[in-house]
């Protein structure tokens, strides 16, 4: 028997309430007694298992909509997003899958990391509105270029460091695309049908709830007996 909750993230940086999940969560880890788990998928294959419509795509006015409320809601919890202009064309018109691996990547190789690498991909796509499609896009993703300019060996010794192009191989492998592929099944299975997708096992194993998107966290705490304290702006990161 555990003394936390689970919390299951399932997450896709192409999708703005994930980034608002992922950040509450970790936030709310501070205070509940929760083991976020972050589990990155593919939402483009899940809108396509479950014959789903990406929401920008499927009404205009609801795109429309989603933009302002995307401003609304990062407002709140303190998150500074930018949503750009061409937003329907932001999101359609990018790939994240291998910024997806990327991250399954870091978890293999540097799993303490695998937190700062989300972030960082939330940030250059959704703050700086910036691609994270190509190789050559994440480089350029501070988390690896501060192992290229080997400024963390102040805190990390160089020992501790995987190589930038060990991890962009990394990410590369079958069994990693695989992992992609199995994380994206898993959450299917769950029922989800859109991001984020968050399941919630209790410690003691009696029980497990699943949430989909990123305002369910008063809900999650009554699940798990504990109260909601807002969105805790005190603890951002930005």
């Amino acid at each position: 028997m555990t003394r936390c909750h689970t919390v299951k993230l399932y997450y896709d940086i192409i999708s703005p309430y994930s980034f608002i999940g992922f950040e509450s969560l970790l936030r709310y880890r501070v205070v509940w007694p929760i083991d976020v788990v972050l589990k990155p998928i593919c939402l483009g294959g899940l809108f396509k298992d479950v014959g789903n419509k990406p929401p920008v795509k499927s009404c205009e006015a609801k795109a429309t909509y989603m933009a302002k409320e995307i401003e609304m809601i990062s407002r709140h919890f303190g998150v500074p997003m930018n949503v750009p202009k061409n937003f329907s064309e932001h999101v359609m018109g990018n790939s994240t899958i291998d910024a997806c691996r990327l991250i399954i990547a870091a978890q293999r190789l540097e799993p303490e990391k695998a937190e700062t690498v989300s972030r960082q991909l939330f940030s250059r796509f959704w703050i700086e509105n910036l691609l994270v499609k190509s190789e050559e896009d994440l480089k350029k993703v501070r988390f690896l270029l501060l192992h290229l300019l080997h400024l963390l060996v102040f805190i990390f010794p160089a020992s501790q460091m995987t190589n930038v192009k060990e991890m962009l191989e990394e990410m590369k492998k079958d069994d990693v695309k695989e992992e992609l592929r199995r994380n994206t099944k898993e959450v299917q299975e769950l029922g989800a049908f859109g991001m984020p997708w968050i399941s919630v096992t209790r410690m003691d194993g009696s029980a497990t709830e699943n949430y989909f998107g990123s305002d369910r966290l008063p809900i999650i705490g009554e699940f798990i007996g504990q109260s909601y304290h807002g969105p805790l702006r005190h603890l951002s990161l930005y």
